[in-house]
């Protein structure tokens, strides 16, 4: 059996339509958890630190940044705004 590599598999994948909709899909739900991530860590505060401030759980911050819940705007802007930021969307 041959292994590809993953570049030459994700090369191969990208001419399908289907499979480019649901990467790049995949790929913008994955910047929301590294931006608030990164937020969490710029800020030094534990998931949990950030959820009591967010009035939300600790729970939700952990799947917002493992990437398994697509958080609503409206969370995000809870979050941004519970320490002094604000969301902003930018339509290219």
């Amino acid at each position: 059996m041959e292994f590809k590599k993953f570049d030459d598999l994700l090369k191969e994948s990208m001419k399908d339509p289907e499979f480019v909709k649901g990467y790049e899909k995949a790929e913008k739900e994955g910047q929301a958890a590294m931006q608030i991530y990164n937020l969490r860590k710029s800020l030094g505060l534990s998931q949990a630190k950030l959820a009591k401030r967010a009035g939300r759980s600790q729970s939700t911050i952990a799947r917002i940044e493992n990437g398994n819940m697509n958080p609503r705007l409206e969370t995000l802007e809870q979050i941004a705004k519970s320490v002094g930021k604000e969301v902003k969307v930018t339509i290219v």
